[in-house]
This record gives C-alpha cells, sequence and structure tokens, in this order.
C-alpha cells in the first residue's frame, strides 16, 4: 500500500498534507480491521506483513499492537524501529514478531550473506534471501522522496501572527461545520491561553473518555488561540489502534486537507487553521510505557510534526494525569529511547500540564 501521507489539491500544482499517519503499514493495519470480517480474513498472528524499511516508530507500535508478523528488507537507523530499539517490555514480542531478511545472491552458500535472516518463526519467506543491490534500492527509494514530504509537511500552515481566530467565524462557516461534523464541541470552548489549560478543559476531556465504550484516553487539540479544535477519545470497539491521539491527528488532517482542496474554501482554512505544531495536544492521561500503542502514540507525533517544532515553553504536547500504568519516568525514558528522528529532529518533549486538579 503506498503512502498517502501528501495528496495533491484540486485545481493546484501542489500537494498538501492528507494524513501524518497514512504509511504504508498503518494503512494496512486499518484496513485489515475495517475488512477483517467482511472478507473473512485470518488473525493478525497468521499475516505477514513485508515493508522495504524499518517501519517508523507509529507503525512498529501499530503492528506490534496488532499482532502481525512483520518482515523487513532495509535498515532505517534515524526513524526506523528494529526489535533492539524498542522498550525492554516489548523486546520479547518484537523478536518473535519482526524478521530481517537475509541479504546475498539465491543460491549461494548462505555461510557468504552479508546478512543471515533473524527474527521470528512465522514471518513470510524467511527462508529467502535479498540481493544487496535491492537491499541498497529499498533504502534509496525511501531516501529519495523523504525530504519533499517532510518539508511540504512541515511548511504546511502560517505561523500564529499571520493566522485570524476562527472562533471569530459564524456558526454556518465551512471551517465550523466540517470540523463540527467530527467533532460537535469544535470551536465551542476556549482556554484562555493555549499553552496552560485548566479545568474546564480537563473535565471535557473526562467527559468525552467517559462516554466512549472501553475507552482508556481522551486527547484535545487545541489552536494557537486556544480553540478545542478537537476531542476525541480511544475508539477501541473499532480496533485496538484507533487510539485518542491518532483520533484526533488524522481526523484534524484529513478535515482540514478537505478544506484546502475546495477552491471556494481554501482561503478561509489557510486563514484560519494551520500546522498544529504550532497548538496544542492534551492528553488525560500520559500514555503507557509498557504499551506497544505509545510507541504508535509517539510515533504518531513525531510524523504529525515531521520537523522540528517550535520551541516554546510549555510544550505543545501534555498531560494531565500520570500514566494509567507505569510512571512518567518510564514514560519519558521511552521517549529518550526513540530514534534521531524523535528525539532530535521533532524533538518530542512531554509535560505535565501546569494546572494541578487536586
Amino acid at each position: 500500500m503506498h503512502n498517502n501521507v501528501l495528496k495533491p489539491l484540486a485545481d493546484s500544482d501542489k500537494t498538501f498534507t492528507y494524513d501524518p499517519t497514512a504509511h504504508g503499514e498503518r494503512q494496512l493495519v486499518y484496513w485489515y480491521y475495517a475488512n477483517k470480517d467482511k472478507l473473512g480474513l485470518p488473525g493478525p498472528s497468521e499475516l505477514t506483513v513485508v515493508t522495504s524499511l524499518d517501519p517508523c516508530a507509529m507503525c512498529t507500535g501499530t503492528l506490534l499492537t496488532a499482532g502481525f508478523n512483520v518482515g523487513v528488507v532495509a535498515i532505517d537507523d534515524f526513524a526506523g524501529i528494529n526489535f533492539n530499539d524498542v522498550p525492554p517490555a516489548l523486546r520479547g514480542l518484537a523478536e518473535l514478531k519482526f524478521g530481517y531478511y537475509a541479504c546475498g545472491e539465491k543460491g549461494q552458500d548462505p555461510g557468504t550473506y552479508v546478512r543471515k535472516y533473524v527474527g521470528g518463526p512465522d514471518v513470510v519467506f524467511r527462508e529467502t534471501a535479498v540481493s544487496a543491490q535491492r537491499l541498497v534500492g529499498c533504502s534509496d527509494i525511501f531516501q529519495a522522496s523523504l525530504d519533499k514530504v517532510r518539508t511540504t509537511s512541515s511548511e504546511s500552515g502560517l505561523p500564529p501572527s499571520g493566522l485570524s481566530d476562527p472562533a471569530k467565524l459564524p456558526d454556518n462557516s465551512p471551517v465550523k461545520t466540517r470540523f463540527r461534523s467530527v467533532y460537535d464541541g469544535a470551536f465551542r470552548s476556549k482556554t484562555p491561553k493555549s499553552r496552560l489549560p485548566g479545568a474546564q478543559l480537563y473535565e471535557l476531556l473526562t467527559l468525552v473518555k467517559d462516554s466512549a465504550p472501553e475507552a482508556k484516553n481522551a486527547v484535545a487539540l487545541l489552536d494557537p488561540f486556544g480553540n478545542v479544535i478537537l476531542c476525541l477519545a480511544d475508539r477501541f470497539d473499532l480496533s485496538p489502534v484507533h487510539t485518542a491521539f491518532m483520533n484526533v491527528t488524522q481526523s484534524y488532517a484529513i478535515t482540514r486537507h478537505g478544506l484546502m482542496d475546495d477552491k471556494d474554501t481554501r482561503q478561509s482554512a489557510t486563514e484560519y487553521l494551520t500546522h498544529p505544531k504550532y497548538g496544542t495536544f492534551v492528553f488525560l492521561y500520559a500514555p503507557n510505557p509498557k504499551d506497544s500503542t505509545t510507541i504508535m502514540t509517539l510515533g504518531a507525533y513525531g510524523s504529525t510534526m515531521e520537523g522540528p517544532v517550535p520551541q516554546i515553553f510549555p510544550t505543545n504536547f501534555q498531560y494531565y494525569n500520570p500514566p494509567l500504568e507505569g510512571t512518567v519516568e518510564e514514560f519519558r525514558s521511552v521517549i529518550m529511547g526513540l530514534p534521531p528522528f524523535y528525539t532530535q529532529l521533532a524533538q518530542i518533549s512531554a509535560m505535565k500540564v501546569a494546572f494541578s486538579i487536586e
């Protein structure tokens, strides 16, 4: 499945961020859960996702959570994760599920391989080998398109100084109506300072989480003016990978792209909406450091930023409560153990909301 992070805009020669999480592996997992009953598909443990490159943190977390086997050709040491890089609590599972194909020439003595097969026992094609040329090619193809995707995504929005406050738009404006079709409370509440949410948002997050079946968490996205654009909970009734953050970042990007894709609404979308790096993501609970969905969430956050984040204090990744399981210190350790893309480029920094709920 092809990467669909960027899609072209109608009546334009430009592409625009459609969904920062639309990497091939993540899309396959969502497709699986949307179609498994209708098509009578086997369980994830009986299937293998074959990928040309180490899955990124988001895709690794998605695949581990779903339970697929994963066959990998090339290594990505900047944003990819292999089973040596996941947190200790997940390493055993990753070693069982992930496999790295042997590299060499077919028919040669396996002892001459550049790399022998390493990984789980149920990965398809584990008895085969890829040529060194194909291995290098898998990496080169990815690198050739990487800079364009990152630059286009990271620069897709005006800085706050160039924006207008969408709260001032009429209720029948396309910006408000489109987002309210996703979350009815869009632009109905406001935090005076977007990086300093208080009791009102805490109560809203709690209400949203409690109203969703089986949800463990809820996440809100505030724009630079403090408007609550989205506040969504986990949707584990859909799949184990429909977490609150995934739902929020996907919904924001897809809705914004829809407005940008319509020449009649493009100007208002440009004037009133911007890249989420200028906003604030607020979690009800910090992610669980021992859960594979946390790798997915942190990876999806990095893919949403897709580049340096404005260094503003407080950060734009905040939480009210510590994790339901594990500690904040363990959660921070997971962040620090991520590949360089997340720690050096996206510079993930999560902090507790300054407001005290006690």
